[in-house]
C-alpha cells in the first residue's frame, strides 16, 4: 500500500481512490478529505442524526458521514454539476441515496435556506471557508453542534481563525489544516458584506 492510499479498514477506499484517479485525469478540484474517516467517525461518537457539509466531489466523505448511525441524513452541497452528477451515481452505488442528498449550488446560496440549529455535524471540506460560510454553518449547527473545518491554510482565512477562536462562540482544538469546533450558544454573527 502506498502511503496515500487509503488503509484496509476504509469502507469506501474505493471512493476515495476513483476521487484521486478523476481529479488527475480532469485536472480538476476533486479532492478527498486527507483524514478519511475522521468526519464520520466523528459524526457516529455524537450520534449524529443530520449532518450538512460544502463540497462533496465524488461523495467520498458524505457517504463516510452518513454511516454515523443508521439513520444518519446528510445533506450536501457542491457546486461543479459533473461532481454532482458523479456523487450523486457513487451514492447510489452504496445504496446510500436515501440517506444523502446532493444539492448543486453555491454553499451561500444553498446553506442560507438550510433548517437553522437542525443540524449536528457541519463539514466544509471546499476550496477554503470563507467567513460567510462559517457564519451559515453555524446558524445550521444545534447548540453544542460540531463544525469540522477544512482546507484552512488554502484561503485568506485570518477572519476565519479569529472567528473560530471566540471562545464566546465555539470550543476549537486545531490540527494541520482543519480546525473541530463546537458551537456555543453565543451572540449572532456579525454582518458580513
Amino acid at each position: 500500500m502506498l502511503s496515500s492510499d487509503p488503509p484496509a479498514t476504509d469502507n469506501f477506499a474505493d471512493l476515495q481512490i476513483a476521487t484521486r484517479r478523476h481529479r488527475a485525469q480532469h485536472g480538476c478540484g476533486a479532492y478527498t478529505y486527507e483524514h478519511g474517516s475522521l468526519p464520520g467517525v466523528l459524526a457516529a461518537a455524537l450520534g449524529a442524526q443530520r449532518v450538512v457539509e460544502v463540497g462533496t466531489a465524488l461523495g467520498y466523505t458524505a457517504c463516510w458521514l452518513s454511516s454515523a448511525t443508521p439513520s444518519t441524513r446528510v445533506d450536501t452541497v457542491e457546486n461543479d454539476p459533473d461532481h454532482v452528477a458523479l456523487a450523486r451515481a457513487q451514492i447510489a452505488r452504496y445504496e446510500l441515496a436515501g440517506r444523502i442528498t446532493v444539492h448543486q449550488g453555491e454553499a451561500e446560496s444553498l446553506l442560507a435556506g438550510f433548517d437553522n440549529s437542525a443540524y449536528d455535524v457541519a463539514f466544509f471540506d471546499g476550496f477554503s471557508p470563507t467567513l460567510m460560510v462559517l457564519h451559515l454553518l453555524r446558524g445550521c449547527l444545534r447548540d453544542g453542534g460540531l463544525l469540522i473545518a477544512g482546507n484552512l491554510s488554502l484561503g485568506n482565512t485570518e477572519a476565519v481563525v479569529r472567528e473560530l477562536f471566540d471562545t464566546t462562540r465555539w470550543r476549537t482544538h486545531s490540527f494541520g489544516e482543519t480546525a473541530i469546533s463546537v458551537k456555543v450558544s453565543g451572540p449572532p454573527p456579525i454582518a458580513v458584506d
